[in-house]
């Protein structure tokens, strides 16, 4: 009897693991294809890249397009002004975190130190709303790749990166907008707007309210637990360029426990379908202007995908982020591999740290 109790409670239990892995990969329909960030990734990126290559200066193409990928991605609602606004906000706060991750850069264990701090702080102003939200995740993510740039020879000048970045931010946002304002002609947008109906000052004295409870301060310290033991592993086990697995944590790790667990799946999932993808690349000895295309295809395919698949999403993310990364160098396969474990080892910390020892 007791046999038959314990395969019934196992195979149950292999049942809602099976539920799960195929939630996390469901295809989604619900969010309508914005086809002005996909016009924007495409010409604003190969732009970007084509850009490098006219002026003989690749390195400064391919990290230029760190600007418009975070431009061209930003969910904008409201008129062209308001729109504007937004993204010329995303500027800012984009260019600020790369000046900040050169400032911080080549101090050992007390960037290290800085990078958790900010992360948590990050975390923690990131509760006022789902904008402020949004921000401080970009800021987490562009502070670290500002830190970990150093590779490309840009931190010779501190503003070099950041200048990289703001000028493909605001190519990344004349196109969009040039994007929006065309399909803005052909759309009926009766009744497309919905009122605000709580203000900035009562977001902020909601946020401040919860600080008085622990639940407002969980999603800081999961962040702040994950960023330390990345930094400690970085430290321990000197990983080559080890950034990528706070990147990773930075990423995949959600406000919701729920949301954090499916998208560390995807994310597993779609980083190993990109390094086959990435291999197959790299196997196909593909001449240096060819980055301009694929630079440019990946760009307008990660907005059709990010809200449908988050796994095909990341699969197409991986290489697109290495070619970026790279600025200019070859994407050998070692590479590949050290980012397929540095992917690994942040999901598994997410999960380890910012979701299992939190459920109750």
């Amino acid at each position: 009897m007791d046999s038959k109790f314990a395969k019934e409670k196992l195979s149950a239990k292999d049942n809602a693991g099976f539920r799960f892995i195929k939630d996390a990969l469901r295809w989604s329909n619900e969010t309508p294809i914005n086809y002005a960030q996909v016009g924007a990734g495409l010409i604003g990126m190969a732009g970007c890249i084509s850009l490098g290559f006219y002026l003989d200066n690749l390195v400064f193409g391919l990290l230029s397009t760190f600007g418009v990928m975070i431009t061209s991605g930003t969910s904008s609602d409201g008129t062209i002004k308001k729109q504007t606004t937004q993204l010329l906000s995303t500027t800012l706060v984009g260019t600020v975190a790369m000046v900040v991750g050169s400032m911080i850069v080549g101090h050992g264990w007390i960037t290290g130190v800085l990078i958790v701090m900010i992360s948590t702080l990050a975390a923690l102003m990131g509760g006022i709303s789902r904008p402020v939200a949004i921000a401080s995740t970009q800021f987490m993510l562009l502070t670290m790749i500002g830190t970990n740039m150093g590779d490309a020879g840009l931190h010779q000048g501190i503003l070099k990166l950041p200048a990289a970045f703001a000028i493909g931010s605001l190519i990344g946002v004349i196109v969009l907008l040039a994007m929006e304002s065309l399909l803005w002609l052909t759309t009926d947008h009766k009744n497309s707007f919905q009122p605000t109906t709580i203000s900035n000052r009562q977001r902020f004295l909601r946020w401040r309210r919860s600080l008085t409870h622990f639940i407002g301060w969980q999603y800081a310290i999961r962040v702040g637990l994950c960023m330390l033991a990345a930094q400690v592993i970085e430290i321990i086990f000197h990983f080559e360029r080890s950034y990528w697995i706070g990147l990773t944590i930075a990423i995949v790790l959600q406000r919701d426990l729920s949301a954090s667990q499916g998208r560390i799946v995807q994310r597993g999932i779609g980083t190993a379908a990109g390094v086959v993808l990435g291999t197959l690349v790299l196997l196909c000895a593909l001449p240096q202007w060819s980055i301009v295309v694929i630079v440019g295809v990946l760009g307008a395919l990660r907005p059709i995908f990010k809200n449908r698949s988050y796994a095909i999403y990341a699969m197409l993310m991986t290489p697109l982020m290495l070619m970026m990364f790279s600025a200019g160098r070859t994407v050998t396969a070692s590479l590949l591999e050290y980012r397929l474990l540095d992917t690994m080892i942040g999901c598994m910390l997410a999960y380890a740290l910012g979701c299992y020892v939190w459920r109750k």
